[in-house]
């Protein structure tokens, strides 16, 4: 199983959101992390058709995104999963389940099993509009699943959730990379840094790096400090880096931030994480606020 992103770019009045990206994906979790205004909801779409990009194709093992074939295959979770807050559960997924087009026996047979994988069995009569935000999200896991996808594309699916909620759902998305290829988009490191078995940072509508987590912090080695300084030092060393970690001591400011050289006469250089990465490369852009395309 294979999907291929080759040279696709699509482009919104002035901006391009997203810039020959080229991609090979087989199967396992992949973590897609970048700010938001970055262009990740912007490619996750055109991998499922429902935008066309302005050049490049996608396909799954030779099977163009544009053919009916490719979408039997595809299963999609949003960013806004949308839901009838007066259905149950159960009444949800067989709706989806007919829009699919699976035969109702069949249909009966998959909900069941889903509402039990994901951990709604007891809930399943229940109405969505009483769930949790963590369930509804479940929900929506569920419903991508229907059609037994080769391909599922989760778009931020973690957001809004609490640190409990978070855990539950990486460790099924976890599960789900084994048997089919998983492309799961987010702004929150912690998701990725734990599930993912291939990282690709994308920033601008470009991917900058790509590849396991230990050779993507490659880029950032030696540039990872701590120190205690004055607080004065503090002030302006916040100014001129992304700073990880701030707290009061007793002997001064404590700081963790990155940058190219020694930040400080008495600065020790780190071991680098995800986090580290990520402020190193989208300070700047979390700082502006910039919208998601």
């Amino acid at each position: 199983m294979e999907l291929v992103i080759d040279r696709i770019t699509k482009q919104f009045k002035n901006k391009i959101a997203v810039d020959h990206v080229s991609l090979k994906l087989k199967e396992g979790v992949y973590g897609l992390l970048g700010a938001n205004g970055a262009g990740k909801t912007t490619l996750m779409r055109m991998m499922c058709g429902l935008m066309v990009p302005d050049s490049g194709t996608i396909a799954l093992d030779g099977i163009s995104m544009e053919e009916e074939q490719y979408r039997d295959v595809l299963g999609y979770l949003p960013q806004d999963f949308g839901y009838y807050p007066d259905f149950t559960a159960l009444e949800f997924l067989m709706y989806m389940a007919s829009l699919k087009g699976i035969p109702k026996i069949r249909a009966k047979e998959k909900t069941a099993m889903l509402l039990e994988q994901v951990n709604l069995k007891d809930v399943a009569k229940k109405k969505i509009k009483t769930y949790s935000g963590g369930m509804k999200q479940r929900l929506g896991i569920a419903q991508a699943l229907l059609n037994n996808p080769n391909l599922l594309v989760l778009d931020e699916p973690t957001a809004g959730l609490d640190p409990k909620e978070r855990v539950k759902f990486r460790n099924m998305i976890s599960e789900l990379g084994k048997d089919r290829i998983v492309l799961l988009s987010t702004h929150i490191v912690s998701d990725v840094e734990y599930i993912a078995d291939y990282i690709m940072v994308m920033k601008k509508g470009t991917i900058i790096h790509k590849g396991a987590r230990e050779d993507i912090l490659k880029s950032i080695d030696g540039k990872v400090w701590e120190c205690v300084v004055p607080e004065k030092t503090a002030l302006d060393l916040e100014r001129k880096f992304p700073v990880i970690n701030i707290r009061n001591e007793k002997e001064g400011i404590f700081l963790r931030l990155v940058c190219e050289h020694m930040p400080y006469e008495t600065a020790s250089i780190c071991t680098a994480s995800l986090e580290d990465l990520y402020l190193y490369y989208f300070s700047d852009e979390i700082s502006e606020g910039e919208g998601q395309p």
